[in-house]
């Protein structure tokens, strides 16, 4: 019976050394697995954050251009507008009455241009957007 017991105790030690060693490598397993999904879902959001980096460089761009190129334009065309809209001033006061009344018009007129200029520019900008010219 001696021989039996050191038999069953050398497997025994087998089993548990062997079992011992897979569980560790379950264990590592589970690790290396949690990690990597880790790993993952931050490469995800470095993914989403370049991509919003890049979107709000390209609205940055479309701001500068708006500044440098299209403000200049508008108040360029206003400026024209104004002094071929102007008319030579009379000494009589009818006349006055009647620039006064014409100054009035022409200033609806230049608000309502300024309107359609600034609509025209949010249209031209619209179709930047969608034909993607930037």
């Amino acid at each position: 019976m001696s021989k039996k017991k050191e038999y069953n105790s050398k497997y025994f030690i087998v089993f548990s050394i062997i079992t011992i060693l897979l569980m560790l490598k379950i264990y590592i397993a589970n690790e290396i697995y949690y990690t990597s999904r880790d790993i993952q879902k931050l490469s995800m959001k470095i993914n989403a954050l370049k991509e919003e980096r890049n979107i709000l460089k390209l609205k940055i761009e479309k701001l500068k251009y708006k500044n440098t190129i299209a403000d200049p334009l508008s108040t360029y065309f206003e400026s024209n507008n104004t002094i071929e809209n102007e008319q030579p001033s009379q000494d009589t006061e009818k006349e006055d009455q009647d620039t006064q009344q014409t100054a009035s018009a022409q200033t609806e007129k230049t608000k309502k241009k300024q309107k359609n200029r600034t609509k025209s520019t949010k249209d031209l900008f619209k179709r930047i957007n969608k034909e993607g010219l930037f």
